[in-house]
């Protein structure tokens, strides 16, 4: 301490005990060298209060200054008389601006603990004088001039100075911190007891982990009492059901320190079992546990609800599992649920043994002419969207059996939850095996294996996206006949046939429109696409080499059909195109309409 200081360490009933460094002190009052009494009595010495203030005020007046505490001491009057560093610097104003200042000076703004404006005669100074009893421990909040709001612990006393005047000294502490973590505290307690999930905190540095804390949504979710509770290991809410997996792990947690997460059998007071979702976090300082953290969410409801589902889904898939049909639920590229059929059909035991050879049914789609085929799918769009687009017909799919078979299937989807779909394969193969071998034998020329104009009649007449025709006939076919024979006429026929179709699309039809006329009908989207076509066709028959009577050579016509026009009418085209070859020398391509 610096020589004008002293270090008092009580002040009661006019006796003093305090060390010091003051010479001034150490005599008169018998201190030694190291500023301690010489007494045997060596912490207490009665003294003359009025006397040693009266001879050392500043001495006096230098410890208030090292007071963490503010001190503001007022005349009867209400002004500040004396106030030390500590006060001037809790009030956020200096020491030249505090004296002299009254109760009524409008800088002053204190409001209570709930925050209403404090009424002037509760001020602490106005409190003292008015009652003359000490004030203990009064909170109030001080707003400072640049307007932060310091909270303040206030004791008070009054004193009489030499003149017999009343004085009130006002010993007032910062607890804005402590009250600020103090109503943090009651707010998070408020909101933990408003909740409806129980909250618990267990103390780990007490034999076997109590709880010393138990929220409201606890007590009615358990029917135990706080008191009930508390003090006690929470596996008290196990009863003898003590064989669950959940207890290996929260042991393991509690071992390490660390969280778990775990589902336990619980059950009430009253012996309820219920279904506690138990999530288990420590608190750490320093990295040391404090306490376990406890938050029990009772999923009984949702248990129940679970058993409840699983008894409708086996209802629901012993329904499926006893259709003969294939049935599948898809989100369009994904399969997510099967029957027994479908497994069976590819000789499987589970979906996800089903998914190891790709998670679409769609990949096991083969490619037959008759069916829809997974290549044919526009890249952005899914199959089943592109499927049920199209006509009933060709909403047939072909798939092969563990044994290797084809079988065919009509397909049905519904949507349903908007992107999912439920997928139902009617097998239909005895009816596509029988319609195959009608449809040889009534839309198929017996000779070459072509359509026959009953197929174009039925079906292809009625195709709009068929815009190309193409007339093809071979040149001096009737002199092959006469002179070779029917048989090599035949023979001829049924080469020219298979180049022909060797030189187009799956998607095109040749069709032996009668004797040695074939028209084939295209997709073609332009005039010029139709003509190379044509031109690849006449070259394809011209390669091709008859035993005994050398190359055979072709003239075709060829028109498009316009769009408010009919097939025939393209036909028609085409056949007086086909003539105009043969008139300027045949073997040739000449276009219904010139190319602009």
């Amino acid at each position: 301490t610096t020589p004008r200081e002293a270090l008092v360490l009580m002040i009661s009933d006019k006796k003093i005990a305090f060390i010091a460094s003051n010479e001034a002190l150490m005599s008169p009052y018998g201190l030694n060298e190291h500023g301690l009494y010489s007494s045997n009595d060596i912490n207490t010495k009665d003294l003359n209060m009025e006397n040693f203030l009266h001879h050392n005020p500043l001495i006096f007046l230098s410890l208030l200054d090292h007071l963490h505490e503010g001190v503001v001491i007022h005349r009867a009057d209400t002004s500040i008389l004396y106030a030390n560093r500590a006060a001037t610097e809790i009030l956020g104003v200096s020491y030249a601006t505090i004296m002299g200042k009254t109760v009524t000076d409008p800088a002053w703004y204190f409001i209570d603990e709930a925050i209403n404006p404090l009424p002037i005669e509760s001020y602490p100074v106005n409190r003292i004088f008015a009652t003359k009893t000490n004030i203990v421990h009064q909170i109030m909040g001080i707003h400072l001039p640049d307007d932060t709001l310091r909270w303040v612990d206030i004791n008070a006393t009054l004193a009489r100075a030499e003149s017999e005047e009343k004085i009130a000294m006002i010993v007032f502490s910062d607890v804005t911190e402590r009250k600020n973590a103090y109503e943090e505290a009651a707010l998070f307690k408020k909101v933990i007891e408003a909740v409806d999930t129980g909250v618990t905190i267990a103390d780990p540095s007490q034999e076997d982990c109590p709880l010393i804390y138990a929220n409201e949504a606890f007590t009615t979710m358990t029917g135990y009492s706080l008191d009930e509770s508390l003090h006690k290991n929470c596996r008290f809410l196990q009863g003898d059901d003590r064989e669950q997996i959940g207890r290996t792990q929260i042991a393991e947690a509690l071992k390490n320190g660390t969280s778990c997460n775990v589902e336990l059998k619980n059950y009430t007071k009253e012996g309820k079992l219920f279904h506690n979702l138990l999530t288990l976090s420590p608190l750490k300082k320093e990295g040391v546990v404090q306490y376990f953290v406890g938050v029990q969410h009772n999923i009984t409801a949702i248990k129940e609800q679970e058993k409840h589902l699983y008894e409708k889904n086996l209802y629901i898939q012993s329904i499926l599992d006893a259709q003969d049909d294939l049935v599948l639920i898809s989100d369009g590229e994904n399969a997510l649920y099967s029957n027994q059929k479908l497994l069976e059909f590819f000789g499987v035991g589970t979906l996800e043994q089903f998914l190891e050879g790709g998670s679409c049914i769609c990949s096991r789609f083969i490619a037959d002419e008759k069916c829809f085929y997974q290549k044919n799918i526009p890249s952005q769009e899914m199959w089943i969207d592109t499927m049920m687009k199209s006509s009933l017909l060709k909403r047939i799919i072909a798939m092969n059996a563990l044994n290797g078979e084809t079988h065919y299937f009509s397909v049905n989807a519904k949507a349903f939850h908007s992107d999912h779909y439920i997928i139902t394969l009617h097998d239909i193969t005895i009816s596509v095996l029988k319609e195959q071998l009608l449809s040889t034998k009534a839309y198929h020329d017996p000779l070459t294996g072509a359509y026959n104009r009953q197929y174009f009649y039925e079906y292809l007449s009625k195709d709009l996206t068929l815009r190309g025709v193409i007339m093809v006939d071979l040149d001096n076919f009737k002199s092959v006949n006469d002179t070779y024979g029917h048989d090599k006429g035949d023979e001829v026929l049924k080469k020219t046939i298979r180049s022909i179709m060797n030189s187009l699309r799956s998607d095109d039809y040749v069709v032996r429109w009668g004797g040695e006329e074939i028209v084939v009908f295209l997709q073609a989207h332009t005039q010029n696409q139709l003509i190379l076509v044509a031109e690849n066709i006449r070259h394809a028959i011209e390669l091709n080499v008859i035993e005994g009577i050398g190359t055979i050579t072709a003239s075709l016509g060829v028109a498009m059909k316009h769009p408010n026009e009919s097939l025939e009418n393209a036909i028609t085209f085409a056949d007086e195109a086909l003539y105009r070859a043969k008139r300027s020398g045949k073997n040739r391509v000449v276009c219904h309409e010139p190319i602009n």
